[in-house]
């Protein structure tokens, strides 16, 4: 019996955690790609609490809340990335994509600036600073 349900694909899965919150990102990203950020947004709250406290993963959840009309639990999945440390470019745009959406327009405002100033500090490597090739 055990056979016939291996030989039918339905044999449990032998994924290891990273590996199913790998697959996770990948399916959210998918639904964001495809859009459908309902689902993108369920299932990164759903990863979020497998594995807290990614800075990408909570990037994600942010604009999958953007997405799907949901600006203010955007702005709270922001806060627990800021408590982190990671206020980048990207956080600014999609915090000024929520702020935006709520009709906050002056914070809307000041956070694409601050995008825009992150944004143009990350220039590229020079020769000197960047890494050497093999």
């Amino acid at each position: 019996m055990a056979s016939d349900a291996a030989a039918a694909g339905t044999e449990p899965s032998s994924a290891t955690p990273a590996e199913s919150i790998e697959l996770m990102d990948l399916l959210a990203f998918v639904y964001l790609q495809n859009g459908l950020p309902d689902k993108a947004a369920v299932l990164l709250a759903a990863r979020n609490i497998l594995a807290p406290d990614d800075p990408r993963a909570l990037l994600a959840l942010a604009l999958a809340q953007v997405r799907s009309a949901k600006p203010q639990r955007a702005l709270n999945t922001l806060e627990q990335l800021a408590l982190l440390g990671a206020m980048d470019a990207p956080f600014h745009l999609v915090r000024a994509q929520a702020l935006q959406a709520l009709d906050r327009r002056d914070e809307a405002a000041g956070a694409m600036r601050a995008f825009v100033a992150l944004r143009n500090n990350t220039a590229e490597p020079s020769p000197e600073t960047a890494p050497e090739r093999r």
